[in-house]
């Protein structure tokens, strides 16, 4: 089906454009993505357990090596795995559920060819089962971020395309002006089909060894983080943010400026990983250079839309907003984090520990997921047709979640710093150096307790929402404490 909704509709609700006899179109949009988008949201939320209960494993298997002492759940296994179905699992299903119906919605109109959909999801999550399987099973590819075998990366690209065709049909590409949200939206999709397929077929061809090898892993890598989820979650928050305060974005230009200079900054910082490695100088100079500058679109992007909620009652109530405005704070501190770690005289000292692992969980859980989350918590009850049916558990799931990113991530970095400043020093024996990472790993075990409860709370909140027992359709659930909009 293709319907069309005009621009006086797009600012009315649903009960206001039925009084005023606009048809309600959104309704329509929402009945047509709903069983995609809620596959897309229970399959990740179901990753996100499995790579919840791998994490827990990796953290208590850097202070007892002998815990579960089975060969396919050794470290080496563990760790690429629970990284992949974090990565590929729930934020890449959960955010092309959000920035499919986001799309959707602001285009105001679906196509036919639903079906194409349904077994784009199915085909997406057995890529992810069978890279799961493969990797515990020893079957791991020697690409930092891309351990995956190439079959799973195969299913997973034909399931993703099936998902991003549907989504491209109904997108109105006629319209004079694209939205900022979709714009980051579409450009991620983009940026991940040519990236994830080329690197892939070039990995895989064997036509590339040594140095030219890892150039390609680390690009195609990099650019699954950095140039597909981040610009994903950005065009998340592009959204919401107007849509929970009732403003529109600060600067429209600001915007587009952004949105082009990160997709052009962001392709060159990849290089960086390659440091004192068998690589051109002048690669990892620019990819320093490019992680520095980058510094520039991220901070107009956050501060276009902190200046868009300014002044606004909604913000310190509504559970989207918590989560939007913790995440892009996260993202801030992320990219300066990033620019730091990229200096020369700083990598000397981090390069081989836990730092950027810090960086890249900064990213991911403190970003990523939380945009993630602060959509599904907008997006559900629009779907269901009922609200959340307690704030009690929003709170608990953003009180656990940020603070265990926060202790995680902090735990990360110093252990990388501290490692770092004993591996320099040619005094300095490797058992001392492990002495020295054993406290920070004590932090990071502890903090994963309090994701886990945080998570736990969300994905019980989230199966009460599909089994619509919830609060009924009316006013919108707030944050614990919160008494007004």
């Amino acid at each position: 089906m293709t319907v069309a909704i005009s621009q006086k509709d797009q600012v009315l609700t649903p009960s206001v454009a039925a009084q005023k006899g606009y048809p309600d179109v959104r309704a329509d949009i929402d009945n047509v993505t709903r069983p995609v988008v809620f596959g897309l949201f229970t399959t990740a939320i179901m990753w996100l357990v499995v790579a919840s209960v791998l994490n827990c494993i990796t953290a208590l298997k850097l202070q007892f090596p002998s815990f579960l002492n089975f060969s396919f759940l050794s470290y080496g296994r563990v760790a690429p795995a629970a990284e992949g179905v974090f990565l590929l699992g729930w934020c890449s299903l959960a955010g092309m559920g959000v920035g499919l119906w986001i799309v959707m919605r602001q285009s105001s109109r679906t196509s036919p060819g639903v079906g194409m959909a349904y077994l784009g999801v199915g085909l997406w999550n057995l890529g992810v089962l069978v890279g799961l399987v493969a990797t515990l099973m020893g079957q791991v590819r020697p690409f930092a971020g891309l351990e995956f075998p190439f079959a799973s990366a195969v299913l997973i690209f034909a399931g993703f395309s099936f998902v991003a065709f549907w989504l491209f049909l109904s997108f109105d590409g006629g319209a004079e002006n694209t939205p900022i949200a979709s714009m980051f939206v579409l450009g991620a999709i983009c940026w991940f089909v040519w990236s994830f397929l080329t690197g892939n077929l070039l990995l895989s061809s064997n036509r590339f060894t040594g140095a030219m090898e890892h150039i390609v892993s680390a690009w195609t890598s990099h650019g699954l983080v950095w140039l597909w989820l981040v610009p994903l979650a950005f065009g998340v928050a592009y959204y919401l943010v107007p849509k929970v305060t009732g403003r529109p974005i600060f600067s429209g230009p600001v915007a587009r400026v952004s949105f082009w200079l990160f997709f052009i900054l962001g392709g060159l910082t990849s290089m960086v990983q390659l440091s004192g490695g068998p690589v051109p100088l002048w690669l990892t100079s620019v990819g320093s250079g490019a992680s520095i500058l980058l510094l520039v679109p991220i901070g107009a992007i956050i501060y276009n839309l902190y200046a868009s909620a300014k002044g606004s009652d909604r913000v310190g109530v509504s559970p989207s907003a918590s989560f939007v405005r913790f995440g892009l704070i996260v993202a801030l501190v992320a990219a300066a984090f990033a620019a730091l770690g990229s200096l020369r005289s700083v990598d000397h000292i981090v390069h081989s520990t836990l730092f950027h692992v810090g960086v890249q969980s900064l990213v991911l859980q403190g970003f990523v997921s939380m945009v993630i989350f602060g959509a599904i918590y907008y997006i559900m009850p629009r779907l269901s047709g009922c609200e959340w049916i307690s704030s009690s558990l929003i709170s608990l799931h953003f009180l656990g979640a940020s603070y265990g990113v926060a202790m995680g991530c902090v735990m990360l970095l110093l252990s990388g710093v501290f490692s770092g400043i004993d591996l320099a020093d040619a005094d300095s024996l490797f058992s001392q150096v492990l002495q020295s990472s054993a406290f920070f790993y004590w932090g990071r075990t502890m903090s994963f307790g309090l994701l886990f409860v945080g998570y736990a709370a969300f994905v019980l909140h989230f199966v009460l929402m599909v089994l619509r027992i919830g609060q009924p359709e009316g006013e919108a659930t707030l944050m614990r404490g919160a008494h007004g909009h």
